[in-house]
């Protein structure tokens, strides 16, 4: 552009510059001709009345020697040399048939006749006469001015070459071109200023117009100019000003937008009509098991989310305009998650009735139905458990009543079946209360610090009897000196229930095993038994409310089926973790961390 206005702005000026040397040119010459005719009417006028003079005194008049005087008295400033350039004024008489009388340059009597001559022809009809026309005896251009003097019937005839002219007309010349050439310089360093300052801003402008396409909306443009340019810069920068808080903004709301979204615990997927994604989440990427969530942007959602129920359910959506809802089962066993799938349209601004994609929102149930399902066992199981001792009561009552009571004997033995099936029952409903208790505990209460190795010896004495029964060992190993903050009630309850299932699923002569130390910033407690064992796929499920491995067996033992999910929920209490070591015939090992 530059380049463009230099080369512009330096023609227009040539233009210019040649067209006024061309018109000061002609009108140099107007005016020069204009005085040479002036001069020459004037001089045959004076000659003119010379000759009346002349006349009126009835001298013989000598039109040579007259023309030649005044040509010298005329002429004295040339010299009198011989060069063309140096010929000055001519004179010249000539009577009315056209014969030289007197000529002040070549002699007269040479001469041819000048009759048919143009300014003789305009003097003899009463006109001054004129005519330019390169000479004949002089072979140069010549301005000839005739006044006749009708009386003697003779024309007087002055002439100047226009050599004069051509000098002129040679030094405009020369003037013009030192003219252009100088304008020429003061142009090009006005055009370069003057494209200099246009294109300069402009050079800005894009500068800065490129950086903000890149992203960078803290460019300014500076210029101080204060015509057009300057208030386009001014308002280029308002409009970057807006530009960036706009920007800034969307920035903003984005990133908040996406928090919100990447933190929700469902998954969200939007696609546009044409079931290209447009949005997704990380725990929808989450779900369906992709690897590049943001990569997945603009690809189609059939190829993405490869599941049948989830694409038809969206195509019906869009195609129907309506909301729908359904669940799905994804994965296998035993590691299928319910889905609860809802999708809905996306509204077009100009119709509700046109939709321009649709979003489907996925929430994981798989949790809600395991816990439905456990509440649904949990409610069965209780049932089930209080039902049985329920029953044997009722029964043994109803056969008393029936008359064994007065079998003193009969009587006694129902009694204490009816007493044992009483304390299964008490036993019972006290695990559900505790294991209640601790499930909707934040924090437990009562806490202190005790030496763990004071309160393992509190419960060996208790399990020690039904130890004996079973000819099984209890081995303690205690890191001396080893404390824990903690409810001590709890703790005694976490190990005698594992204590006790410890010697309840033991062998004969067989041992049980209580070893604590503290390690990496945690207390270890390991309780290790040498007794039958559990098989790889109930591992998994012993912490389960009324799970049973062997539910004849452990019925017959007296268990509730709530010990070890209790020892699991005081673990969890005291931000613990707890974990299970164990093969059918080599016994078992619960291995307990909880926080120092």
């Amino acid at each position: 552009m530059k380049r463009k206005i230099f080369t512009n702005y330096v023609i227009l000026i040539i233009i210019g510059i040649t067209l006024t040397g061309f018109f000061v040119s002609q009108l140099t010459q107007k005016y020069y001709k204009y005085e040479v005719e002036q001069r020459l009417k004037n001089t045959a006028i004076l000659i003119k009345h010379q000759v009346y003079k002349d006349l009126a005194a009835n001298k013989d008049i000598d039109y040579n020697v007259i023309a030649n005087n005044y040509s010298r008295l005329l002429n004295s400033s040339h010299g009198g040399n011989d060069k063309i350039e140096d010929i000055g004024m001519r004179i010249t008489f000539i009577d009315f048939k056209g014969n030289v009388l007197g000529e002040s340059e070549k002699d007269y009597h040479e001469m041819e006749n000048h009759l048919n001559r143009k300014e003789i022809q305009e003097a003899i009809n009463g006109n001054i006469g004129k005519a330019i026309r390169p000479s004949k005896t002089l072979n140069i251009d010549f301005l000839y001015i005739a006044v006749p003097i009708e009386e003697s019937r003779i024309v007087i005839r002055a002439a100047v070459p226009l050599l004069q002219l051509e000098k002129i007309d040679r030094t405009i010349m020369l003037y013009s071109i030192a003219g252009i050439l100088a304008g020429l310089v003061l142009t090009a360093l006005l055009a370069l200023r003057f494209s200099y300052s246009v294109t300069q801003p402009i050079k800005e402008l894009i500068s800065v117009s490129r950086d903000i396409s890149t992203g960078n909306y803290s460019k300014r443009v500076y210029v101080k100019s204060r015509d057009e340019i300057g208030q386009l810069s001014d308002t280029f920068n308002e409009m970057a000003l807006q530009l960036e808080k706009t920007v800034a903004d969307l920035i903003d709301k984005n990133v908040k937008v996406d928090s919100i979204i990447n933190s929700m615990i469902s998954g969200i997927v939007a696609v546009d009509s044409s079931y290209r994604i447009m949005l997704i989440n990380s725990m929808a990427c989450e779900m369906f098991n992709i690897k590049n969530c943001t990569g997945t942007i603009g690809s189609n959602l059939l190829e993405t989310i490869r599941n049948h129920q989830i694409n038809l359910l969206l195509q019906e959506t869009i195609e129907k305009n309506i909301s729908l809802v359904n669940e799905i089962i994804i994965g296998g066993a035993p590691e299928d998650k319910v889905l609860r799938i809802y999708t809905n349209p996306i509204k077009s601004k100009d119709s509700t009735s046109i939709n321009s994609g649709g979003i489907v929102f996925i929430q994981d149930i798989t949790n809600i139905r395991k816990l439905e399902q456990i509440r649904t066992e949990f409610v069965s199981n209780v049932t089930h458990e209080l039902k049985t001792p329920l029953t044997s009561i009722r029964g043994f009552i109803e056969t008393l009543r029936g008359g064994a009571i007065n079998d003193r004997d009969v009587a006694e033995k129902f009694l204490q079946i009816i007493d044992i099936e009483a304390e299964r029952l008490y036993m019972l409903i006290n695990d559900i209360l505790y294991l209640s208790e601790i499930e909707t505990k934040q924090r437990d209460a009562n806490i202190h610090q005790y030496n763990l190795r004071n309160i393992v010896e509190e419960v060996l004495p208790i399990l020690q009897s039904a130890a004996e029964k079973k000819n099984i060992t209890l081995i303690s190993e205690i890191e001396p000196g080893l404390k824990v903050v903690v409810n001590k009630d709890r703790i005694k309850q976490m190990l005698i229930n594992l204590v006790d299932n410890g010697i309840k699923y033991n062998q004969e002569n067989g041992a049980v095993a209580i070893k604590a130390y503290k390690a990496e910033g945690k207390v270890i407690i390991s309780v290790k038994d040498t007794g039958i064992g559990i098989a790889k796929e109930h591992v998994s499920r012993i912490f389960e409310r009324f799970y049973r491995v062997d539910k004849g067996r452990s019925r017959n033992m007296g268990g509730t089926g709530l010990g070890l999910s209790i020892v699991k929920h005081i673990v969890n209490l005291y931000n613990g973790d707890i974990r299970v070591n164990s093969e059918p015939g080599s016994g078992t090992e619960f291995i307990i961390q909880l926080p120092v």
